[in-house]
């Protein structure tokens, strides 16, 4: 399948709205990518929380929305 941002012809693609997106793609967003490397089930259920429609709004995200629908704190995520 391929990237539906890059293009980039990947066999594990995650699904974010109606957009299948590599995880290149994913780590783009400075703290979803984190939490996306470090926690991915914490990353699965800020995304399911927040259920942006697609990538672009994926990517604008705020810190404060992350952190209003997960405690990252108390799960170990440090954000500087």
């Amino acid at each position: 399948m391929k990237c539906d941002n890059c293009g980039k012809e990947d066999i594990w693609l995650d699904s974010i709205g109606s957009n299948y997106i590599c995880h290149k793609c994913i780590q783009k967003h400075k703290i979803m990518g984190l939490v996306f490397r470090t926690h991915i089930d914490t990353f699965k259920k800020i995304l399911k929380k927040l259920k942006p429609k697609n990538y672009q709004e994926y990517m604008q995200l705020q810190r404060e929305q992350i952190e209003k629908a997960e405690d990252l704190k108390r799960r170990g995520i440090k954000l500087t």
